[in-house]
């Protein structure tokens, strides 16, 4: 390393799939020439033609070339990411090039790589040192005829045998010859068939469909290793949701039923609205009466789930959880009734919703007081210190 006051240089090694450990089993970061020689040295012997090593090698021959004309204060550093790329990888190269800089504050970088850098990671490092140059070095192949069907035969095992290249280069034409052959056994194939094939593959592709149903089908899998209280809460919840879908519908079915029954000759809306808001009290009882049993049922699953889960935990939510019970049973007789008088119109069902209104509005506020005196002698002790 050489002293200088033209600032320091890091010449900055970067294999994003970590061919370095996985080949050689080499942890990175690699700081100094020595240390990147023998890493080098070791993953060529463990792999002669990856092209990681002849790239270390350039970084090492050019960080001997600037000692030599002794410019900068350099250092010579190898750092990985991890296996298969993506977010991972860059989080660990942005980390291990924290790590280096914390030891050599360089002032300038220049990048040796194999291969076409991501703006990923380019991002990475120009956000921490300013880069003067990425150097990419190209391994030379023999150009003749002979080295050339080497090279093929060897991207043809990869492609039969790698499993990242066969289920593209395999597993996708097979998918579609296999159906064309099943189309033709039954003579069925013709060409809007195929073209009607080839566009939903390229629909569900370009869409993204594939991967959300992977997805879906991973977050299926992982709601089975969830704490149990959690799996019942999910399905409290899907069952509400599932009560209150079917009510409506059963009550929207109700509506369409009786105007189909006793107003088939009903102008539309647009024409004649002043029929339409004359019979809306009634329309809005029917609605009414079908719909409140099942959502209340709804309502009263949920509101039993979290008495539990509160009286599991020791929460005084529990109380809260117990007084919106009493206030579901109360709207629902309240409703009830309200929908048997707009559907009906008769007296009987007024006067019977205002007894309803007196004895449920005595019987919220005594339970209310019941609640509160019992909460405020037994007050419940929460787990997690609520």
């Amino acid at each position: 390393m050489s002293n200088s006051e033209d600032g320091r240089l890091l010449l900055l090694v970067i294999d994003e799939d970590d061919d370095l450990g996985f080949k050689a089993g080499i942890s990175s970061p690699v700081i100094g020439r020595k240390e990147n020689y023998d890493a080098a040295l070791k993953l060529v012997m463990s792999d002669p033609e990856d092209a990681d090593a002849n790239a270390m090698f350039a970084a090492i021959s050019l960080y001997d070339q600037i000692i030599k004309n002794s410019l900068f204060e350099v250092e010579i550093v190898t750092i990985t990411g991890k296996k298969g790329g993506g977010l991972e990888s860059d989080i660990k190269i942005g980390k291990e090039l924290d790590n280096v800089l914390s030891q050599f504050p360089a002032d300038r970088s220049i990048i040796v790589t194999d291969g076409p850098l991501s703006q990923s990671i380019l991002s990475i490092v120009g956000s921490r040192v300013r880069i003067d140059s990425v150097k990419t070095i190209v391994v030379k192949q023999s150009q003749s005829v002979e080295q050339t069907w080497l090279l093929l035969g060897r991207y043809l095992r990869m492609a039969i045998f790698d499993v990242e290249y066969a289920k593209y280069l395999l597993g996708i034409p097979g998918i579609f010859l296999f159906v064309f052959g099943i189309l033709y056994s039954f003579n069925l194939l013709n060409l809007p068939i195929i073209l009607s094939i080839i566009g939903l593959a390229f629909l569900i592709r370009g869409f993204g469909i594939d991967t959300a149903v992977l997805s879906f089908s991973r977050r299926i899998y992982g709601f089975t290793e969830r704490p149990l209280f959690i799996q019942i809460r999910i399905f409290t919840s899907v069952a509400a949701i599932i009560l209150i879908i079917s009510a409506l519908s059963f009550g929207v079915g109700e509506i369409v039923s009786y105007i189909t029954r006793y107003l088939p000759n009903a102008p539309p809306i647009s024409e004649e609205p002043e029929f339409w808001i004359s019979r809306l009290g009634l329309l809005t009882g029917i609605l009414l009466v079908n719909v409140v049993d099942l959502m209340t049922i709804a309502a009263l699953i949920v509101t039993a789930y979290n008495i539990f889960y509160y009286f599991y935990l020791k929460s005084p939510k529990m109380w809260r959880m117990i007084q919106a019970t009493v206030v579901i049973l109360f709207l629902w007789a309240l409703l009830k009734g309200l929908g048997e008088f707009f559907r009906t119109s008769q007296i009987e069902y007024l006067i019977q919703l205002s007894i309803i209104a007196i004895i449920g509005f005595a019987t919220l506020a005594t339970s209310f007081i019941l609640i509160r005196s019992v909460r405020s002698r037994f007050p419940p002790i929460s787990k997690k210190g609520r």
